[in-house]
């Protein structure tokens, strides 16, 4: 696999985490990767960036214009960061509105019962849109892993319904990413 992704948000939004959990994910699944994250002097509220490459690289960073990938957990930041985007690269935000590659990812925490899960719920969505070249177990044993265990079951339920719901949007019905499939955006 060859891969280029920008993960923008807030700090506070969990973007290190979720960085944390695909980077091993993927390491796990077998995949050259290496990422940086650009979170400086923000607090909680301040900007956040993660570049990632998966593939033979020897940089993390990412020039503008190269990205295949830009995740935004809000409108906002996907729309800051949208230089980043190659050419018919691939955006996904979480909004509320009813967009191609939008997924709601606030109200399905909420509906897992777990209301600061959005990122993880996210996280599920962009795995499902990389199937089926990737499995999801892979990222759940991360997920638990790295989640305390009174937030583990609910981090779990999150990733698996962004999961659902990306491959719901792709149009799939399967569960684990297997078969035939290509990656929107290519």
């Amino acid at each position: 696999m060859d891969l280029k992704m920008v993960i923008a948000g807030l700090g506070g939004e969990g973007i290190i985490f979720l960085t944390r959990v695909f980077a091993e994910g993927m390491y796990r699944s077998g995949h050259a990767i290496i990422s940086s994250e650009t979170h400086g002097m923000a607090m909680r509220g301040g900007s956040v960036i993660s570049q990632i490459k998966i593939g033979d690289y020897h940089s993390p960073m990412i020039r503008q214009g190269e990205a295949d990938i830009l995740v935004g957990t809000s409108a906002g930041e996907a729309e800051r960061y949208l230089p980043f985007l190659k050419e018919g690269g691939l955006i996904i935000k979480n909004t509320p509105l009813p967009e191609i590659h939008g997924i709601d990812a606030s109200r399905i925490a909420d509906e897992v019962g777990n209301p600061r899960g959005a990122n993880v719920v996210l996280l599920g969505y962009v795995l499902a849109h990389l199937a089926p070249a990737i499995s999801l177990e892979p990222f759940l044993e991360v997920a638990g892993e790295l989640t305390p265990e009174r937030l583990r079951a609910r981090n779990l339920q999150a990733l698996e319904a962004g999961w659902r719901s990306g491959l719901q949007d792709k149009g799939e019905d399967r569960s684990e990413g297997e078969g035939e499939g290509e990656r929107k955006g290519d």
